[in-house]
């Protein structure tokens, strides 16, 4: 055991040795001694450093870790992006983008921050005497940090590495962070396409809900959603029980930034490490964005109901443009009116989406049909308008050939595509089917005549325009390849 430990602070005094070497290679104008000192006055400031902890917050202080600086093997921190869980050792810097607590709980004193860096985030967890210690520091939201002795775990919910510090860790404060702690959230927008997952997020209060009381196996629970709009995309965020409280005097058009929440079929929940961060007032910007995003009154034709994964969708028409409803309501076909009482607009990669509230849209019956408008282009023109990009048109032509289903990786997984020509007389445009599009082509035998329904038409890499199914597009089966060849009787 003895010689374990030998050992050990053999290994410490070499690693101190070589960094105090290179720091002085670093900072010529400094004398051995004088650096000595500053090592010395730093662990009197915290007795639970040791001189290698010491020596990295000394060579903070003096800017060996300036960004586009060569330091050499000096930058004994580790990449944020790069923690696992599992390590027992480990010292990272970075940026504070969100602060709770301190609190009790299970008998311990827990402070929770998050911290990031270019290359990722982490939760950071302080236990017990160490919170006094911390929480003394008056780290303030953009504060940059210095984390030594820290050790990982995993996170249950995500598999995700969390930094802890515990009595034989450290933490100090460097300076006032160059990047704005905002910057590590992203806009719902960006979360919701995604997809599934925990994200820290920046959204504007659409509307505040009601508090209400609901019955649980575990007794009554106090409930709330609020919902939440981004650049792109809303949703409702569920809150229960004692975070209600957090969230009992927000007010429509605050700008709020959460960390932690999870995503899930278009829905947002808190998780246990959900911290509200920041907080911004309502303002003229952010009541404008409601208020053009708002929808009131709005009577609509329906052209086609798809069913998505993430669950029906009605694609509707005012007469001019295309829209898209979300929810729709249960029955509802081809050629039925809705009156939207109650929306959020957004518009995606130039398409429209009316994201309705409870109760907000119902079948009716109007004064005057609207009449659809017609978005039927032949191959011809597609053609002529080779720089044009056109969105929510149908196509209709021969399925002339076509790929085998391959692999494709993109950001959100590997999926699976198609590619396809369609022909139309002289004319042949090629076209793309991704996920579940790709295998409804693939299903269908070439010389098919097919009808494509609400595709877009866009310039490909080879400057030539090209076919895309979205999840939203509909494939009709027109007329089925002839028959050649047969025998005459």
């Amino acid at each position: 055991m003895l010689g374990g430990s030998v050992k050990a602070l053999s290994e410490d005094l070499r690693e101190y040795s070589r960094l105090l070497e290179r720091v002085l290679a670093r900072f010529p104008e400094l004398s051995r001694e004088e650096l000595e000192a500053m090592v010395e006055a730093k662990l009197r400031e915290s007795r639970l450093l040791n001189r290698v902890g010491a020596l990295l917050l000394v060579a903070e202080e003096l800017g060996a870790f300036r960004e586009g600086e060569d330091v050499g093997e000096i930058k004994s921190y580790a990449r944020i992006g790069s923690l696992v869980p599992g390590l027992r050792d480990v010292s990272v810097r970075g940026i504070v983008y969100a602060l709770s607590g301190p609190v009790e709980a299970g008998g311990h004193k827990l402070l929770r921050l998050k911290m990031g860096d270019e290359t990722g985030s982490v939760n950071l967890i302080i236990w017990d005497d160490k919170v006094d210690e911390v929480d003394a520091l008056g780290l303030r939201l953009g504060d940059q940090i210095a984390v030594l002795h820290g050790y990982t775990r995993e996170r249950v919910e995500t598999g995700k590495p969390e930094l802890h510090v515990g009595s034989g860790g450290a933490v100090a404060k460097l300076s006032e962070g160059a990047r704005d702690p905002r910057s590590f959230y992203l806009d719902l927008g960006e979360a919701l396409e995604a997809g599934d997952g925990v994200y820290d997020v920046r959204a504007i209060v659409l509307d505040v809900g009601e508090e209400r009381q609901v019955s649980t196996r575990y007794g009554e629970a106090s409930i709330r959603e609020i919902r939440l709009i981004g650049e792109s995309g809303e949703t409702r965020l569920t809150i229960w029980r004692d975070r209600v409280t957090e969230f009992r005097d927000i007010k429509v058009g605050e700008r709020i930034y959460l960390t932690d929440v999870r995503l899930e079929g278009g829905r947002a929940a808190l998780t246990p490490r959900s911290i509200l961060a920041i907080r911004e007032s309502p303002s003229e910007e952010t009541l404008r964005i409601i208020e053009e995003r708002r929808v009131h009154e709005l009577i609509l034709r329906v052209l086609d109901v798809v069913e998505r994964r993430a669950g029906v969708i009605t694609i509707a028409t005012d007469g001019r443009d295309v829209i898209r409803v979300q929810p729709c309501p249960p029955g509802v076909k081809p050629g039925d009116h809705l009156l939207i009482k109650d929306a959020v607009k957004e518009i995606r990669r130039g398409r429209i989406r009316l994201l309705c509230g409870e109760a907000g849209v119902q079948r009716i019956e109007p004064a005057q049909p609207i009449e659809p408008p017609n978005r039927l282009i032949k191959l011809s023109d597609i053609l002529s308008k080779r720089d044009a990009e056109l969105l929510d048109v149908i196509v209709e032509g021969i399925l002339y050939t076509k790929t085998q289903p391959f692999k494709v990786r993109t950001r959100f997984g590997e999926v699976e595509k198609v590619g396809f020509w369609l022909k139309d007389g002289d004319a042949a445009v090629q076209g793309s089917a991704w996920r579940g599009k790709a295998m409804e082509i693939a299903a269908i035998e070439e010389g098919t005549k097919i009808r494509l329904k609400w595709v877009s038409i866009r310039t490909n890499i080879f400057n030539e325009p090209e076919i895309q199914l979205d999840e939203d597009s509909i494939i009709e089966v027109l007329e089925k390849p002839k028959e050649e060849g047969k025998l005459k009787g």
